[in-house]
């Protein structure tokens, strides 16, 4: 699909509002994989995501009265899918489950979905390992800088998109971005370049 301009998007939305479910799925055709990167790069796990990003268009087509047209749509859309995330952390604190990842380790099941194309099984398993190691290092960094990691690699989003959903400013998010990429490249042992 070419890129689409913020003119298509609003006349989406526009013919989205008006009741067209055609438009409506062109926007969750969209949006989709974004937001379910967002949210499982957030979560954790893919079918924990894809329930959250279920909640989001659900809340998309319930609210898409209260956008309001010539703002920015991703912005709008991104900061209904972090408040969904937000939900699934609290429901999850009040219930104290465990995630399955944490319970059975970096081999767990979420990691084969994920596996790049390798030789042979010891660079597998070595992708695993190192896949596994960042993804721990990532859940160790403080939770806004999840965040506006998760919306800027994970969702594609601007500086200033990830600003509007935060409520933070764009200068903001990017040095929360620079101590993210900071902190994680220590955990794991990169050297800045």
């Amino acid at each position: 699909m070419a890129e689409l301009t913020e003119v298509d998007v609003e006349a989406m939305v526009r013919d989205a509002r008006a009741g067209d479910s055609r438009a409506l799925g062109q926007l969750y055709d969209t949006y989709r994989d974004r937001v379910a990167r967002f949210a499982t790069g957030r979560i954790g796990d893919a079918e924990k995501a894809e329930d959250v990003t279920s909640e989001t268009f659900e809340a998309v087509c319930r609210n898409l009265g209260s956008y309001r047209a010539g703002t920015d749509f991703e912005a709008w859309l991104f900061t209904i899918a972090h408040r969904r995330v937000a939900d699934h952390f609290r429901r999850r604190s009040r219930r104290r489950e465990v995630a399955l990842d944490e319970a059975v380790g970096p081999a767990g099941r979420g990691a084969r979905h994920a596996l790049p194309a390798v030789a042979g099984p010891e660079e597998a398993v070595l992708a695993a390992e190192r896949r596994a190691e960042v993804a721990g290092a990532f859940r160790r960094l403080q939770a806004d800088q999840q965040e506006v990691l998760a919306l800027r690699v994970l969702g594609g989003l601007s500086a200033a998109q990830v600003g509007a959903v935060l409520g933070k400013s764009e200068g903001a998010v990017r040095v929360a971005q620079h101590r993210a990429l900071a902190s994680l490249r220590k955990a794991i042992g990169v050297a800045a370049g």
